[in-house]
């Protein structure tokens, strides 16, 4: 592989020709899965063969997508790879007056994971295919485990009171939709997952065990839920419980009420404690967080009993402004942190604020869409203060669509423009100026807690900033089409400029990453 540096608007020769054959070998496997779900004439009908009784209804759906990663170049290893991997799920539902029954299957096949792609610190992982096997057993693995399985019961004596318990899945943020399609897909795609959320995008994904209780009244919500997260993320050993995480969330809700009818409103607590004894991830010297003394010192430090308890407090607002040239949305979020980080005292601080335009009477149906995310960083390892927001279990991909950064001691400007240029077809393109808060802190990535007892397990990995603040920038675009009501297609791409801080640690500074994906859903 080239180890010098390539031009910031391409790859490398060497490294587009590994790049180009990694596609061929995983577009292959992907074509192959694509031509057996899209051409079927059965599933081409839209015909809804899941209502086996009035009671009793099942569902089933696969999803196949090949993954092609370009990662910056690394001094040893491979950057650049492709795999590929399915999810089906298969599960049923059984509705009563009195409660409902809802139980799901879930199967995932990692195939091809690299084993070769990753180096020592702090050029780390090149992307997401060591992860995977790092948490796995061989490059070709697979598992079936237990997705959901919840009883929700409906006659508790109020009006509009529901008790749900079991294995769930949860979004917060998304716990009422509005009917409005501005608002829920602000919703869905700009407030909910934020802090937690079921990891959907990865090939495992999360679930939570426990309970939701939830009143609604016309436009009012109030919604209780308390759970341990199950094992997941990158991990297909998914019917694990991760008993030592606690987790307890509490919303107020308030959707279009006739005094607003254009506003969505929430207010909400969370309460998260890790007690798996971890070491977690954050800006401290190793010495000042393990208690290891190096040779010749005469004192150790005693260790961090690293248990984390936070507490999060917060809330979001969208409003929809119509005008005579079209609607314009407007969205707030933002939370403050405090608690425990260990032996230090954890504070921590993110907002966000966006807005968008959709013009009337132009073709393909635009919206333009601008904002900008920022969340608190730590200026001082040496201290007894950890102030780096904590992004607890969140769906991080929703937030960073290319995957090669989160929300923790993040500045992210970005510009978004969505396109309909038919029925069914979502092109949407997305430029982001991507900074750290703090040049004392690291970069992060993650999504949060996979694992029970290892190490890599913790959830987020950090790399060190060298005293910079530039992190890179990324153009990315992706298309997703409906080809009817049971099949989607779905095509990613993203480009990322390395920048100051990505020079100090890697050779090259530039990356790329995309995937083919196709959804059947009946």
């Amino acid at each position: 592989m080239i180890q010098g540096r390539s031009s910031s608007t391409g790859c490398a020769r060497t490294t587009c020709q590994q790049l180009a054959a990694s596609i061929r070998q995983g577009g292959l496997l992907l074509l192959a899965l694509w031509l057996l779900t899209v051409y079927p004439a059965p599933l081409r009908a839209d015909v809804s063969v899941s209502q086996i009784s009035p009671k009793l209804s099942v569902f089933a759906s696969l999803r196949a997508r090949g993954e092609f990663w370009d990662w910056f170049e690394g001094t040893s290893g491979d950057s650049s790879y492709a795999y590929a991997a399915t999810v089906a799920k298969l599960g049923l539902k059984w509705r009563q007056d009195l409660f409902d029954l809802h139980l799901e299957a879930q199967n995932t096949a990692l195939m091809g994971l690299p084993d070769d792609a990753s180096t020592p610190a702090p050029q780390g992982s090149f992307g997401l295919g060591p992860v995977y096997l790092s948490h796995n057993r061989r490059r070709n693995d697979a598992s079936v485990f237990l997705k959901q399985a919840y009883l929700t019961l409906k006659q508790l004596g109020i009006p509009g009171l529901r008790l749900r318990g079991g294995r769930l899945s949860v979004a917060e943020g998304a716990e009422v939709m509005s009917k409005d399609p501005t608002i829920d897909w602000i919703k869905r795609m700009r407030v909910s997952q934020r802090l937690l959320g079921p990891f959907g995008w990865s090939h495992v994904g999360r679930s939570y065990d426990g309970f939701t209780l939830s009143w609604t009244r016309g436009a009012y919500n109030f919604t209780l839920h308390g759970s341990h997260p199950t094992q997941a993320g990158f991990d297909l050993a998914g019917n694990k419980t991760i008993d030592d995480i606690d987790i307890l969330y509490a919303s107020f809700n308030l959707t279009r009420p006739e005094f607003a009818k254009t506003t969505d409103a929430r207010l909400f607590y969370i309460y998260y404690a890790d007690g798996r004894n971890l070491q977690p991830t954050d800006n401290r010297p190793a010495i000042g967080r393990t208690g290891a003394v190096t040779a010749g010192a005469s004192w150790r430090p005693p260790p961090d009993h690293r248990h984390l308890a936070i507490n999060t407090g917060g809330g979001n607002l969208i409003h929809i402004v119509p005008t005579g040239a079209g609607p314009i949305d407007l969205m707030g979020w933002g939370v403050v942190q405090g608690g425990d980080w260990g032996r230090q005292d954890h504070h921590g601080w993110a907002f966000a604020v966006e807005a968008g335009w959709q013009p009337k009477g132009l073709p393909w149906k635009p919206w333009f869409r601008i904002g900008y995310n920022r969340s608190s960083g730590d200026d001082d390892p040496s201290d007894s203060d950890h102030d780096t927001f904590f992004q607890m279990l969140p769906t991080a991909r929703v937030y960073s669509f290319s995957t090669f950064y989160n929300l923790m001691n993040n500045e992210d400007i970005f510009f978004q423009l969505i396109l309909r240029p038919l029925e069914g077809l979502v092109w949407r393109t997305d430029f982001h100026y991507i900074r750290v808060s703090e040049k004392n802190d690291l970069w992060y990535q993650g999504a949060g807690a996979t694992l029970q007892d290892r190490q890599a397990g913790f959830g987020f990995v950090g790399r060190p900033v060298f005293g910079k603040r530039d992190l890179f920038q990324i153009i990315e675009t992706s298309l997703s089409y409906n080809l009817n009501k049971h099949i989607n297609v779905n095509a990613f791409f993203a480009h990322v400029f390395g920048d100051s801080i990505v020079d100090q640690i890697y050779p090259d500074d530039s990356a790329n990453f995309g995937y083919i994906e196709t959804t059947l859903k009946f």
